[in-house]
C-alpha cells in the first residue's frame, strides 16, 4: 500500500465505533507527517485522533509555523509509544524513556518527580533552530508546587525555562536560551499550566517568553551558546520535573502572530481531545478535577495580587479579592486564546475577604484601575454559566456590579440572580432607593449572554439598558442613574453572596468579559452575535 493511501486504508477498516464522533465525517488532505505516524505508531493509531493531527499540522503550515520546527512532541496520544514520535521527522529525535514515566491516554504523561525522563540523540543548535535564532516550548496541564525546573532542557544546559506555582504569590519565571543565565519576569498569573515558549530573538541574548501567545517580556542575558541533546523531564543537573505535558516543540523563532496561532492550534487540538474545560467539582478544595490547562489564581492575602482581566477596548487589571485560604478552587482560568477570557468562580459559606463581615462570601476582581468619570456612558458585554448544583439560598447574589465611592450599597448597575430561585436581573441604587429590572428564568447548565449600556447621569440623560439571550429585559431611561458626589465609578467582576443559610456552594464562568468606558457603545452586535463560548458539558 502506498504511504498516500495508508491513512485511507485505516479509515476504511476502521469500525464505526472506534471512530466515535469522526464516524461519517470526510477526511481532510492527507499530509505526508500524518501519513508517516500513521505507518511507524503500532499499536496503529485511530482515524479520529489522525484526522485532528492532520488538521493541526495544516493548520501549523498554513501559518508558516511548521517550516520551523525541527522538533514536536504530542503526549496528548492514544499510547505512550505514540508520544515517542517527532512529528516533523518520524526519523529524528525519537524519544528514548529512562525510568517511570506516568501517562495520561489522550491527555499527557510526566516523571515521576524523581526518576522518570526522556533523552534524544537530537543535537541543539544543529537544524533549524541555530544559535541566535530559536525558540523552546511546552503546554502545562498541571499546577507544580514541587519543582521549578521545565519539561524541555538539554545535556549541556543553557535551554530551561524555571518556575513553578504557589497559592500567596504571583511568582517570576527565569528563562535562558543559549546562554549562561537567564532573564526574570512575572509568571503573571503564578500558575505554571498553559503553553510557554521562550526564543532568543539575537546573538545579543535577548530572551523573550510567551504564555498562551502572548509576549509577557523581554530581557538580556549572556550570551553562550549551547550544546548537547535534548532532553525531556530533566535537567542537565538531574533535577527532575512532575508537571502533566501535553506538547513540547524546538525549532527557530516565530513572529508574534505566529505564537499566536500556535497557541490557538494547541488549545483547540486539546479541546479534540476533550482535555478541555468543563463543569465539575462543585463544592471541593480543587475546583474541577479533569484534565485541562486550569490557572488556579493566586489569592495572596485575599487582598494584594493584581491580575490582567480582559484585553477588550480597555485592557484592564484587577485586583483579587476574597479569602486567601480558599486557593486553588476560588478563581480559576483557562487562558485559551480562541476565547477572549474564560474564568470559573466559585463561593463556599465562610469566604469573606479581609474587608467583609462573616456573612459575606465574595471572589471577584476590582478594577479600579478603570474609574468612569461622572457623565460618561458605558458599555459591559459577558457571559455566564451557572454550574447545575449551585445553591441559591442567600438574601443577595451579585455578579458583574458598577460600584461607587461609598461604604454601602454600591450604585449599579448590578448583575444579580435572585435568592432562592436565581433567576437574573439588574438594579440600580441611589440612596435609600433601588431600582430593578424584571427578574428572568435564568437556567442553570446553559451560557447566557449579557450586554449593558448605561450612563451615570442626571435626569433626564441617564439610562440604563440590558439585553439577556437577545432579549431586551428593560430600558430605564430619561432618570437619573447614580449621583456626581459618588463618582467616579468602577466594575467589581464578581461572585458576591450575602447570608447564606444552607451552606452549599455557588460556581459561576464568565468569558468574553468586555469593557469599555469611551461613550461609542461598542458592543451593540453582541446583543445578536455573542462571541464564541466553551461547551463546558
Amino acid at each position: 500500500m502506498r504511504r498516500r493511501d495508508l491513512l485511507t486504508g485505516l479509515l476504511a477498516t476502521t469500525t464505526a465505533s472506534a471512530l466515535g464522533t469522526a464516524a461519517g465525517l470526510s477526511m481532510p488532505a492527507v499530509n505526508d507527517e500524518t501519513n508517516a505516524l500513521a505507518s511507524a505508531i503500532s499499536p496503529a493509531p485511530s482515524s479520529a485522533w489522525l484526522q485532528q493531527v492532520d488538521i493541526l499540522i495544516t493548520t501549523l503550515k498554513q501559518t508558516g509555523i511548521w517550516a520551523t520546527l525541527d522538533l514536536f512532541y504530542c503526549f496528548a496520544a492514544p499510547s505512550q509509544s505514540a508520544c515517542t514520535y517527532n512529528w516533523v521527522n518520524t526519523a529524528l529525535g525519537r524519544l528514548t524513556a529512562h525510568g517511570s514515566i506516568s501517562y495520561s491516554a489522550g491527555q499527557c504523561l510526566a516523571g515521576d518527580g524523581s526518576t522518570g525522563w526522556f533523552s534524544t540523540n537530537f543535537q541543539v543548535n544543529s537544524g533549524k533552530a541555530s544559535d541566535g535564532n530559536s525558540a523552546f516550548g511546552h503546554f502545562c496541564l498541571s499546577e507544580c508546587t514541587s519543582d521549578d525546573i521545565s519539561p524541555f532542557q538539554c545535556s549541556g544546559d543553557k535551554f530551561s525555562i524555571g518556575h513553578k506555582a504557589n497559592g500567596s504569590v504571583i511568582s517570576n519565571i527565569m528563562a535562558c536560551l543559549n546562554t549562561s543565565d537567564g532573564i526574570s519576569l512575572s509568571s503573571v498569573y503564578g500558575s505554571t499550566v498553559g503553553h510557554w515558549t521562550v526564543q532568543q530573538n539575537d546573538t545579543a541574548a535577548q530572551i523573550q517568553v510567551f504564555l498562551d501567545g502572548s509576549s509577557i517580556g523581554t530581557g538580556a542575558a549572556t550570551h553562550s551558546a549551547g550544546v548537547g541533546t535534548v532532553q525531556l523531564l530533566k535537567s542537565g543537573h538531574d533535577h527532575f520535573t512532575s508537571r502533566q505535558v501535553a506538547f513540547v516543540h524546538y525549532g527557530s523563532k516565530l513572529t508574534a502572530q505566529q505564537q499566536l496561532d500556535l497557541s490557538k492550534a494547541l488549545y483547540s487540538f486539546l479541546a479534540a481531545m476533550d482535555v478541555r474545560p468543563k463543569i465539575g467539582g462543585l463544592g471541593l478544595s480543587t475546583g474541577p478535577t479533569n484534565v485541562a490547562p486550569y490557572k488556579h489564581l493566586p489569592t495572596g492575602n485575599g487582598n494584594n495580587l493584581v491580575y490582567p482581566v480582559t484585553t477588550s477596548t480597555n485592557a484592564l487589571h484587577g485586583s483579587l479579592q476574597g479569602r486567601a485560604g480558599a486557593y486553588p478552587y476560588c478563581l480559576i482560568k483557562v487562558t485559551d486564546p480562541n476565547y477572549l477570557n474564560l474564568y470559573r468562580f466559585e463561593v463556599h459559606k465562610g469566604d469573606a475577604a479581609p474587608f467583609d463581615g462573616p456573612s459575606i462570601d465574595r471572589i471577584q476582581f476590582n478594577t479600579a484601575q478603570l474609574l468612569i468619570p461622572w457623565q460618561v456612558t458605558g458599555d459591559i458585554s459577558f457571559a455566564f454559566f451557572i454550574e447545575p448544583g449551585s445553591s441559591f439560598d442567600c438574601t443577595f447574589c451579585d455578579l458583574p456590579d458598577l460600584h461607587d465611592q461609598t461604604d454601602g450599597v454600591n450604585s449599579g448597575p448590578t448583575h444579580a440572580l435572585y435568592p432562592r430561585d436565581g433567576n437574573f436581573g439588574v438594579w440600580v441604587h441611589i440612596k435609600p432607593t433601588t431600582w430593578s429590572s424584571p427578574y428572568v428564568s435564568c437556567e442553570t447548565g446553559r451560557w447566557h449572554f449579557v450586554r449593558t449600556t448605561f450612563r451615570m447621569d442626571n435626569s433626564p440623560n441617564g439610562f440604563v439598558q440590558t439585553w439577556l439571550d437577545g432579549k431586551q429585559l428593560w430600558s430605564r431611561s430619561g432618570v437619573q442613574v447614580g449621583t456626581q458626589a459618588r463618582a467616579p465609578f468602577w466594575w467589581n467582576l464578581a461572585l458576591y453572596r450575602g447570608n447564606n443559610s444552607n451552606g452549599l456552594p455557588l460556581a459561576v464562568w464568565y468569558a468574553n468579559i468586555e469593557i469599555d468606558a469611551s461613550g461609542s457603545q461598542p458592543f451593540a452586535s453582541r446583543i445578536s452575535n455573542p462571541l464564541p463560548v466553551p461547551p463546558l458539558i
